[in-house]
């Protein structure tokens, strides 16, 4: 592979051997403190530095509030949170395995996030069309009890063989 030289914020040169671009997506949930006329440009600067960082943006879902399915702690400003609703989006992006690991550096120091998910994926969309749970096919299942023909009965027999059982 080929040698290229990178510089980072400190300006420092740094040597990597692996200039291959990879697919990243980050899932990342926000802290509700963020008032929602405010989330936009917390959002936007979020991408901003991902962007400064050498991302570049294949697609993103604007994040939502959500009730997180457990209580969440997260360390910010040397004291204790804890979270259970939150901002939850995503964004995917394209850059090399090195800017991959800064971006994750920036991540992990970012107070904003509550926490954050960073995998590598295809370029190609994974999202799954959401289904549509419950009971369509009940009417399919019903139960008819099937009804045996019964053959007329001759009285005078089932009396002969009710005495040969008693005596």
């Amino acid at each position: 592979m080929a040698k290229v030289k990178e510089v980072v914020d400190n300006g420092a040169d740094v040597d990597t051997t692996d200039a291959k671009s990879s697919i990243y997506e980050v899932g990342y949930i926000m802290i509700p403190s963020i008032p929602e006329e405010n989330l936009g440009g917390e959002v936007t600067a979020l991408k901003d530095s991902l962007g400064d960082h050498g991302a570049v943006f294949i697609s993103d879902e604007y994040p939502k509030m959500l009730e997180l399915a457990y209580e969440m702690s997260r360390s910010i400003a040397n004291k204790k949170q804890k979270f259970s609703y939150g901002y939850f989006g995503w964004v995917k992006f394209e850059c090399t395995t090195a800017n991959g690991k800064i971006i994750k550096e920036f991540l992990d120091k970012n107070e904003k996030l509550v926490r954050y998910l960073m995998i590598k994926t295809v370029r190609e969309s994974t999202m799954s069309t959401k289904r549509a749970y419950g009971k369509t096919d009940a009417s399919k299942r019903r139960f008819t009890p099937k009804t045996e023909e019964s053959l007329p009965l001759n009285v005078e027999e089932v009396d002969k063989e009710i005495d040969a059982l008693v005596v």
